[in-house]
């Protein structure tokens, strides 16, 4: 079969690299030239997502799209919607209500799960008084990601300052939400399938620094009840999508009660742990998925950590990473990007056993 992505970086590498050993053609579509995906074998088409006729002529030479990034123009993800050349998983929708803060919100909280309390923030309702409690996260509407795009306002001196320069184009939008001083941070990866079968790992446990992924720990560290609502919550969630795929719903933890906090329509970051899980990776389950197969019978991953490798000091990284892998439990997967930058995702380091069996080198990368 021939796949289709959208997206060409490191999530799309990984689909290609569980793909091609499958006997599947993978093309990727997007701006950028040597990409990750283009060179681990992806037939690339370099184009602007936003033109509609180069899409069309892409769609035309795959059986299937998907998806490894979701910010994708709202009106391309329109065209999508409406086009008849090829199958398409997940569906356009889910990632129009994924990249707009305010639509995920609201659909999460008809499907009755709590979040934190939100206002969605335009030139207009600006003037209106917010009855939420100091300190806010005030966050761009669409396309912020790792940080990016947001800011914490602890007083109302500060919401005024960020007033004066918010809404220099009429049509800027933000949501603000309340701070949710949370214990720990968790999330769900899944997959359904086309036949709405759910294959599910249980939930992951992630540590930040500096508002990005630092290391994720697989099983999260919770009782067995939260695990298990928290693996509901996301199929329910999956379900009312008509979710195909593999996605990342991300959950607050406080006082014992989980806070949906947002989901990826793709392969997600905190799942990288289960390339080396001892089980199926998120990425072969994916591939799985939208190609119209079934879920494999037994999945049950083993104890993972992963720690993610970024710009930062990428020469030393590289060295502790060569130092730890003289022991096999520990395995590297880098990205092939062609600059390392401060805050770039640059890959990932997985350990096969528990945190407490880990060396305090991987602290360090």
């Amino acid at each position: 079969m021939k796949i289709g992505v959208l997206g060409s970086g490191q999530l799309g590498q990984m689909m290609c690299l569980e793909a091609i050993p499958l006997g599947h053609d993978f093309y990727c579509y997007s701006p950028d030239l040597n990409s990750p995906s283009e060179k681990l074998g992806a037939k690339a088409t370099i184009a602007s997502y936003d033109s509609i006729q180069q899409l069309e002529s892409f769609l035309q030479t795959i059986d299937v799209l998907s998806f490894e990034f979701e910010n994708i123009p709202k009106p391309t993800l329109e065209f999508l919607k409406n086009q008849k050349l090829v199958a398409i998983f997940p569906p356009p929708q889910a990632l129009i209500i994924a990249q707009d803060r305010f639509l995920e919100k609201n659909h999460f909280r008809k499907l009755g799960f709590e979040t934190a309390e939100f206002f969605h923030l335009t030139k207009a309702t600006s003037k209106f008084e917010i009855s939420i409690p100091f300190p806010w996260i005030i966050k761009t509407l669409r396309f912020g990601y790792d940080g990016k795009g947001q800011v914490k306002v602890n007083h109302q001196s500060e919401y005024e300052s960020f007033l004066q320069s918010a809404f220099l184009k009429d049509e800027s939008e933000y949501l603000i939400e309340e701070v949710i001083p949370f214990q720990k941070e968790i999330s769900i990866l899944l997959t359904r399938f086309q036949n709405g079968d759910i294959v599910c790992y249980g939930a992951v446990e992630n540590e930040h620094k500096n508002h990005i992924l630092d290391l994720s720990i697989f099983p999260a560290r919770i009782p067995v009840g939260l695990n298990l609502e928290a693996i509901e919550m996301a199929s329910k969630l999956a379900e009312s999508l008509h979710y195909v795929g593999t996605m990342g719903v991300e959950f607050f933890l406080k006082n014992n009660q989980l806070y949906l906090n947002e989901f990826a329509p793709r392969p997600h970051n905190t799942g990288h742990f289960t390339q080396d899980c001892q089980s199926f990776s998120q990425f072969y389950l994916h591939v799985q998925a939208i190609t119209g197969n079934t879920p494999p019978t037994d999945v049950r991953p083993k104890p993972t950590l992963m720690k993610n490798i970024l710009g930062n000091s990428f020469e030393e990284s590289l060295e502790i990473a060569s130092e730890l892998q003289k022991d096999d439990r520990y395995r590297l997967h880098l990205y092939a990007k062609e600059e390392a930058k401060p805050g770039r995702k640059m890959g990932h380091l997985n350990f096969k056993g528990s945190l407490e069996e880990v060396n305090p080198l991987f602290h360090d990368l």
